[in-house]
Formats: C-alpha cells, sequence, structure tokens
C-alpha cells in the first residue's frame, strides 16, 4: 500500500445528507483526498458553506440540492461528476430523518418512515447508483453509513437521566437492517467491481446534545476511550473506504465508535 491508494485526484463521489453534523465532516475529508465531492441535501446553505469550506482543499465540492427519496434528484447527482469531467467512482449514503417514536408510544406512520429513512432508501439508491457505476465499466465503492447500534443494543441506564436523547427503536432496527443489506448487496455486485460496505459511527453527538454535559459524561463513562467522537475523526475511515487503499474490502461493517462496542 502507498499513499496513492489513498488518493481520490479525478474520481467523483457523492455524500447524501451532506449538510449535516457527519455528513459534512466526510465531504470535506473526500475533499481533502481529491474527490470531487457532490453534496447532497435537502437544504441549499449548508451545502454551500461546504464549498467553500473546500475552497483550499486538493478536491472540489460542488451542490446538488435533492430528496434522497426522489429517484429524478438522485439521478441528477449521479451525472454531476461526468458534467465536470470525472467519473461517479464512490458514493456514500449517510442521509437520514429521524423520528422520535419510543416503546409505549410506538407511532406507525413514524415507525414506518424511519425505516424508510434509514433502509428502503439506501437499498434503492444503491442499486440506482450500481447500475450507473455498471454502465460506463469501472466499479466503484458504495458505502452505507449505519451506526453501532446497528450492531449492539443502547444501554437504558445511559438514558435515564436523559431520555430525549434516547435511539428509537425504528433506528437501530433500520440500522442493522442496512448492514446486512450491506453484506448482501456485496455479495451480488462484486462481479461488476462494485464494493459495498458500511462505516458504523459511535456516539457522535451534535453540538445541542454535548450542551448537555450530564448526558457527555454518562457517554464518555460508557466509553472505553473516556470520550465522544469528533466529526473529523471518520474522514479517515471514509476515505479508506472509498479508496483503492481498501481494494481488496466488500461486505464489511467497520465501527468507529471509541471502543463502545468491545465491551
Amino acid at each position: 500500500m502507498t499513499d496513492g491508494d489513498f488518493s481520490l485526484h479525478g474520481r467523483g463521489v457523492v455524500v447524501t445528507g451532506a449538510g449535516g453534523h457527519l455528513g459534512s465532516a466526510m465531504a470535506l475529508a473526500l475533499a481533502r483526498a481529491g474527490a470531487l465531492v457532490v453534496a447532497m441535501g435537502r437544504t441549499e446553505s449548508p451545502l454551500k458553506s461546504l464549498v467553500e469550506a473546500a475552497d483550499s482543499l486538493d478536491g472540489k465540492v460542488v451542490v446538488s440540492v435533492g430528496d434522497v427519496s426522489n429517484a429524478d434528484d438522485v439521478a441528477n447527482a449521479i451525472a454531476l461528476p461526468k458534467a465536470h469531467g470525472v467519473t461517479l467512482n464512490g458514493w456514500v449514503n449517510n442521509a437520514y430523518v429521524d423520528t422520535p417514536s419510543f416503546f409505549g408510544a410506538l407511532d406507525r406512520n413514524e415507525v414506518e418512515q424511519s425505516i424508510r429513512s434509514g433502509l428502503v432508501n439506501p437499498m434503492l439508491i444503491t442499486d440506482q447508483v450500481a447500475s450507473a457505476m455498471r454502465a460506463h465499466g469501472r466499479g466503484g465503492s458504495i458505502v452505507n453509513i449505519a451506526s453501532m447500534y446497528g450492531s449492539v443494543s443502547p444501554t437504558p441506564e445511559v438514558y435515564a437521566d436523559n431520555p430525549d436523547f434516547r435511539a428509537p427503536p425504528a433506528y437501530t432496527a433500520a440500522k442493522a437492517g442496512l448492514i446486512q443489506f450491506t453484506r448482501h448487496a456485496a455479495t451480488y455486485l462484486s462481479k461488476d467491481n462494485i464494493r459495498v460496505n458500511a462505516l458504523s459511527p459511535g456516539a457522535f453527538p451534535g453540538a445541542d446534545t454535548q450542551s448537555e454535559t450530564s448526558f457527555m459524561n454518562a457517554i464518555a463513562a460508557r466509553t472505553p476511550m473516556n470520550r465522544i467522537g469528533r466529526p473529523n475523526e471518520l474522514g479517515g475511515s471514509i476515505v479508506y473506504l472509498i479508496s483503492d487503499a481498501s481494494s481488496f474490502m466488500t461486505g464489511h461493517n467497520l465501527v468507529v465508535d471509541g471502543g463502545w462496542t468491545a465491551w
């Protein structure tokens, strides 16, 4: 392996949900590695901020405003790398819309919405993206953003004093399904030189959640590294999975959780 294996120069990568807490960090990491990054999201302003943030990087960020549940919007994002003179080599299924529906008051519509967002949309998008990669004949890498809670259950005690921060059951079920779908897709798409892997972040709370000191302490105490994750700490992993550095890896779930799932 050489440094060149991590290079994404001349490659197009789409990141859905790119305006969010983790999506923006991953988009910038890919641009830093030289990629032409298509930042896809429903709101334009945070995507434009990414364009400015990437101005001094080796790669470039372009904006694609759209909804991942709309096949035409996905098709527009798929077409953008070619419009900028590069091939679509990578796709990151990161977009997710959560619904706070918990045990004792599970709402059918909210549960179904979470499953659609966290599992159905990535499944359909993967199929659409794989068709495009198959058509250009150069293969590619698709990464599904799952969660440590797709592999282990939440610890109720961590959320005892902060119930609003609990992971809804539909979220954990969707992420578990996404990990299994990743394995399934990997076995069927490998013949087309398309790799499919999952990346499962651990505790990476946003700024609003970080203001709750007691909850941050509870998370830190549950994590072997005794702290929360920083968004930029997903950068190396997403570049690795999209680049040739992971050329013999498919169907894998890479967990970045500070050791949470180790005990």
